[in-house]
């Protein structure tokens, strides 16, 4: 009896290093495929510790970020609707770089490297510097799922 428990547990931990990796896989799931699941709005820009910044001291071009909806396309291209009016705004390109840690994206009014800080189907949060009160700071962009 203590050898098929000893074959059986034996066996067993291959299996369950692979569940582990597969899931871990799956937790993070596919970056393009979340990104292109669904369109994203701005919920709030915050500081890196979490702090609201109001948007009265954002610059115009991060406010205006509020009234668009951003789509990311699966042949990366990105377009940002009127989030009244639906109608696209303006669009560009996106690709996911740096080990899929980071967002280069080319939109007039949204473009550079932001730093993936968390990407779920509920959240997508970068990370760059902003103008806040005419200075740069490094700053969360907070999205949620645009329904």
């Amino acid at each position: 009896m203590r050898k098929v428990m000893y074959w059986l547990m034996l066996l067993g931990i291959p299996v369950l290093l692979a569940d582990c990796k597969k899931k871990d896989l799956d937790a993070g799931g596919d970056r393009a495929e979340i990104m292109m699941s669904t369109g994203w709005k701005l919920e709030r820009v915050t500081d890196t510790k979490g702090q609201v910044i109001s948007q009265s001291q954002l610059n115009l071009a991060t406010q205006a970020l509020y009234f668009l909806e951003i789509q990311f396309r699966d042949n990366n291209t990105t377009r940002a609707l009127d989030r009244v009016t639906r109608q696209v705004v303006n669009g560009g390109t996106w690709y996911l770089v740096e080990n899929n840690q980071a967002l280069d994206v080319e939109i007039s009014q949204f473009k550079g490297r932001f730093q993936i800080v968390e990407l779920s189907r509920s959240k997508l949060t970068l990370k760059n510097k902003v103008p806040v009160g005419g200075t740069e700071t490094d700053a969360h962009l907070e999205f949620a799922p645009s329904i």
